[in-house]
């Protein structure tokens, strides 16, 4: 397995790219947030099937569906960001981290990665988390 090195606040830290320890978790390099929104994932088939998004920060999202995924399958994702007086669609392609089953309510949770952006939707993602983290303080 490949390790990929990332510079936090000067201090090397190695990460392999499949973590997913509790430890792990908690050395994420983006801040995440709470959510509720729609989410909308266009499956193998071409049809596009709806989402809970539970939480997002400027690395992934995690969202709740219906159907597992498997770790590393690429979904084309859209979800709507509440800005201060509009909403914003944000286009990405995202990675499948890591897919659980929640509970015994059919559901399973899908940890995505973003691996690209379309029409430069990162901004509106930026925004949305200055927005954020703005009021949280």
């Amino acid at each position: 397995m490949e390790e990929k090195v990332i510079y936090k606040d000067e201090v090397q830290v190695t990460q392999a790219p499949t973590q997913t320890s509790e430890a792990a978790m908690d050395q994420r390099l983006h801040e995440r947030f709470r959510i509720n929104f729609k989410a909308f994932i266009r499956l193998s088939d071409g049809s596009i099937a709806r989402a809970q998004a539970v939480d997002i920060s400027m690395g992934g999202i995690y969202i709740e569906y219906g159907a597992p995924a498997e770790p590393g399958k690429v979904f084309d994702l859209a979800f709507d960001l509440p800005l201060v007086n509009e909403f914003k669609r944000v286009l990405v392609k995202a990675r499948v981290v890591r897919s659980v089953v929640i509970g015994s309510r059919s559901l399973y949770g899908l940890a995505f990665v973003y691996t690209e952006f379309a029409n430069e939707t990162d901004k509106t993602l930026e925004q949305y988390m200055k927005l954020r983290k703005s009021q949280a303080a």
